[in-house]
């Protein structure tokens, strides 16, 4: 019996000299390392997934000097992450770090790789006059906010499969290009500089409520049938629209007939509601004054002509209004006067057939349907027929001729106020279908949100 306690005594003090010496070989291994220094070829920061994550309650690095390797690798940040004015030497490397407030990045300088791939942004993350001199990693990135105003890119970008949850900002930014594969914009995403810098929007992914706001003159490559997510900022006035319109239809698409069309007509819906004039015109002075007064009807007039036509850009709208009006005289005709119009379908002309006028009853299905017909016949024809003007009494023809007139006044419109080119335009996108189509893009939203929760 003793000699089994003395075994079990020997047995436990190897074990825990083997404890020991595993934990000293470990730390040998892998000794401590800070993000901002330690040992820089330490296997600890080549093994990054062996990498214990550090929480930062309060992350203050304005102005610093990385003169080594940055390791922020899966870091989270629970409170303002500054790293203003910051200057990273070497690699900065915060792939799959976590900023749940905001991040402000902003003038700092990053002279070696900058690695942001599927780092997750849950607030603003202001990245503003920042310079990157070589390559930059946001691929799989989740922005809530970001700010890239007036930024510097001088290496390769990667946004591949990022996401934009609310507003992205890329105005003044200075870069080659910057492709947007399969990445997705449900906010508002802001671009535009005096350099003309090109976006490849043509594999990204548009929700239904996101923007385009262009703020300045730019290059697009993107598809037309994405137009309709353009739009302008709000600051700018009548001719700078027109200078970035005229600038995208000769350089983005100098030989898309159908896109330049579509181009006008975004320059057309932005200023609706602006004169021609520049910012000088908007003083208080005594003209702009009587502007404010007569602007009105001008308002009104366009108003109308934009839900009715687009702007002369879509006359197919008019149908809509052709069955609107065609379905409320059907009323007005069923209830006023049906039994006349029963009468006039079954004889229009009873004088040449010697009957006398007579009025018919049917049922009301019956009625309805002719009611429908009359309406239409009144409505499209050019000349109303004498049988009309000889079979009904005077009350009943002002009736039928303002339904005429409505249809003529539709006729003249369509004809007269079209965009050269728009009906050929509209009827060859309904029968031919456009240029492009877009892919169907059935992106998992769950994933996202999982993965930023």
């Amino acid at each position: 019996m003793k000699s089994f306690y003395r075994n079990l005594s020997v047995a436990c003090c190897i074990f825990v000299l083997m404890l020991i010496a595993e934990i000293s070989f470990a730390q040998e291994k892998n000794p401590t390392v800070y993000p901002y220094g330690g040992v820089p070829n330490s296997s600890r920061m080549r093994d990054w997934y062996e990498f214990v994550p550090l929480n930062f309650a309060k992350a203050l690095f304005d102005s610093v000097l990385f003169d080594n390797l940055a390791n922020f690798v899966r870091a989270k940040f629970d409170s303002s992450a500054d790293f203003h004015h910051a200057h990273f030497d070497s690699v900065a490397n915060f792939r799959e770090a976590r900023f749940d407030r905001a991040a402000n990045f902003g003038s700092t300088q990053f002279d070696n790789i900058a690695d942001f791939a599927h780092t997750v942004f849950k607030s603003v993350a202001d990245f503003e006059s920042a310079l990157f001199h070589s390559t930059v990693y946001f691929s799989n990135a989740i922005f809530d906010s970001v700010n890239f105003a007036n930024a510097n890119f001088h290496g390769k970008i990667h946004f591949e499969d990022s996401y934009f949850d609310k507003i992205a900002i890329f105005a003044n930014a200075r870069f080659d290009t910057l492709h947007l594969a399969r990445a997705t914009i449900e906010g508002e995403f802001w671009i535009g500089s005096d350099e003309e810098q090109t976006f490849d929007f043509d594999r990204t992914i548009f929700s239904s409520s996101s923007r385009l706001v262009v703020y300045d003159l730019v290059n697009l490559k993107i598809q037309p049938e994405k137009f309709k997510h353009i739009s302008f900022g709000d600051n700018l006035d009548y001719f700078t629209k027109k200078d970035i319109i005229e600038n995208l239809k000769t350089k983005s698409f100098d030989n898309d007939k159908g896109a330049q069309f579509e181009l006008d007509y975004i320059f057309a819906k932005s200023t609706l509601y602006q004169e021609q004039v520049g910012y000088a015109y908007w003083d208080a002075s005594v003209e702009n004054k009587w502007y404010e007064i007569l602007k009105w009807p001008k308002w009104f007039i366009n108003t109308i002509y934009y839900w009715t036509m687009g702007l002369g850009y879509r006359p197919f709208r008019l149908i809509w209004w052709m069955l609107v009006t065609i379905i409320i005289y059907t009323a007005i005709f069923a209830k006023k006067i049906p039994d006349r119009i029963n009468a006039y379908i079954s004889n229009p002309n009873p004088q040449a057939t010697g009957e006398e006028k007579k009025e018919i009853h049917l049922s009301l299905w019956e009625t309805l349907l002719n009611c429908a017909y009359f309406s239409v016949m009144v409505f499209f024809t050019f000349r109303l027929k004498r049988e009309i003007l000889t079979f009904f009494d005077a009350k009943e023809k002002r009736l039928i001729v303002a339904e005429w007139v409505i249809g003529f006044l539709v006729y003249v419109a369509f004809l007269t106020l079209s965009k050269s080119g728009s009906i050929l335009h509209n009827l060859k996108e309904l029968f031919v279908g456009k240029k492009f189509r877009s892919r169907t893009s059935t992106e998992n939203h769950q994933y996202i949100c999982n993965t930023a929760s």
